[in-house]
């Protein structure tokens, strides 16, 4: 006993040191409990009811929201470098389409100022019912084709062809009603954008103060520089200049303006580029001078108006469609240029060629190949198949305009002397126009002008000129599609 009292301080001590070892063990010396899977409790703790098998159901919910994860919907950054490229061009189903333009409109929207809301509505009403019937998708109406509007804008100056008078305003919007019936049956709605022509003197001596285009009339400094007073077809009108960042942001804004208003499903632009020709260089004349200096310095070279002016409209093209994106990833713009593409490129200083070859410009091209199939120089046939083949992407579709203008006219002074008669002779151009169209590879659709040419647009009577002709195309268009729309769109 007495050996064991002197020995309890030292198995004291030696107790302790144990016990501050089995205390002592880190994660990183693993204990039988450490590994036994019954015992096993993870870092983040499962319920029992979580642990059961997943069902089906369970599966298919977890698999969507997944998706919907991974395909969230692309924006794009207001400082996007240009041209901007989405990640995946959009795709078009077979477009049937008309054009609904200010002279189809401007009596339904009332003569010497706006008809009532509830007439206006009784007129679209039978209007948008013939479009229906005779088989077309989508209307592409004309909201802007004076430098003006045709539905209230922070921008531009309500228009004559709606408020019978510019420096009048509007009574209602006639714009939202048309979306909003439009879509009832059914049908797409693209705005249509005149982006440089504007009013004539007397007209814009009318508009409001607040308005940007009358502002810049009333600057001795930008008169004459970002607006040009220039004659074509025997008409003085003031046009915008693309060459001025301030008035291309005015166009692109008003663009965006339309698709944050309505619902609509993409902007379109027609063929009104430079009203004169590159030889007649006071249009730009300051703006081209600047730009050559500064070209010069750069490259030791001297540029053209032509490639002056098609680098300012490709400046333009580019923000149109950016700007479309922004509003809406899945939108569609779209130009519709003359069908002369020696025209287009040449005198009108459109680059259609490398918008159709690189992304970043447009959605879809639609040429105006207004002519017979016997036309001396310009036949329907090898128009389509020239302007199909400048398109190098998968970004950019064709779609074919065509009118009833010569159907109803019965003649094509421009046509030689076989094909001059041959709107005459035949009563199946149109109808011929379209099946073509359908086996074009990289063609989604086709849009006619216009609804006046086919139906009266205040009783909504067929027009008696163009009744053959006609008839055999709505047949035909009823049914069609085209080998490079997308049938699930």
């Amino acid at each position: 006993m007495k050996h064991l009292k002197k020995l309890w301080p030292i198995l004291l001590v030696a107790t302790l040191l144990m016990l501050f070892v089995a205390c002592d063990k880190t994660p990183d010396t693993p204990t039988v409990a450490d590994t036994d899977p019954a015992t096993d409790a993870p870092e983040d703790p499962t319920t029992a009811e979580e642990t059961e098998p997943i069902t089906d159901a369970e599966t298919e919910t977890e698999t969507e929201t997944e998706t919907e994860t991974e395909t969230e919907k692309e924006t794009v950054p207001e400082d996007v470098a240009l041209p901007y490229v989405p990640t995946n061009p959009v795709q078009i189903g077979d477009w049937k389409g008309i054009w609904l333009s200010q002279f189809d409109l401007e009596n339904v929207y009332g003569i010497n100022g706006q008809a009532t809301e509830n007439q206006f509505r009784k007129t679209m009403e039978k209007l948008l019912a013939n479009v229906v019937k005779d088989g077309y998708n989508t209307i592409v109406v004309q909201v802007r084709p004076n430098a003006d509007s045709m539905y209230p804008s922070e921008y531009y100056p309500p228009s004559k062809y709606v408020v019978g008078a510019y420096g009048n305003d509007f009574a209602y919007d006639p714009f939202a009603i048309i979306v909003e019936m439009a879509h009832e049956k059914n049908l797409d709605v693209h705005a249509w954008i005149n982006p440089m022509r504007g009013m004539s003197d007397d007209e814009l001596k009318a508009v409001d103060e607040k308005y940007p285009i009358k502002q810049w009339y009333n600057d001795t400094t930008k008169k004459g520089t970002y607006l040009r007073l220039e004659t074509k077809n025997n008409q003085a009108l003031w046009y915008l200049n693309p060459a001025y960042e301030e008035v291309r942001k005015l166009i692109v804004d008003g663009a965006r303006e339309i698709m944050q208003k309505y619902d609509v499903q993409g902007v379109h632009m027609d063929d009104y580029f430079y009203p004169v020709t590159p030889e007649q260089g006071a249009f730009d004349l300051k703006a081209f001078q600047k730009a050559n200096k500064e070209y010069y310095k750069e490259t030791g070279k001297e540029m053209t108006t032509a490639q002056f002016r098609r680098n300012c409209l490709d400046k333009l093209v580019s923000e149109l469609y950016a700007g479309v994106k922004k509003e809406n990833i899945d939108a569609l713009f779209g130009i519709s240029p003359a069908g002369n593409m020696d025209t287009v490129v040449n005198s009108h200083c459109a680059d259609v060629k490398n918008w159709c070859a690189n992304p970043g410009y447009v959605d879809y091209i639609m040429p105006q190949v207004y002519w017979g199939f016997e036309h001396k120089s310009h036949a329907f046939d090898k128009v389509c198949d020239t302007w199909q083949s400048i398109i190098k992407t998968d970004y950019v579709k064709l779609i074919i305009g065509v009118t009833f203008g010569k159907a109803q006219a019965g003649v094509d002074d421009g046509a030689g002397e076989q094909g001059k008669d041959e709107w005459t002779r035949r009563k199946d151009i149109m109808k011929r126009s379209l099946e073509y169209s359908m086996t074009l590879e990289k063609c989604v659709g086709m849009t006619v002008f216009c609804y006046h040419y086919l139906y009266n647009p205040l009783t909504g009577n067929l027009e008696g000129t163009t009744k053959q002709e006609h008839a055999a195309f709505a047949r035909v268009m009823q049914t069609a599609t085209w080998p490079a729309s997308k049938k699930d769109s």
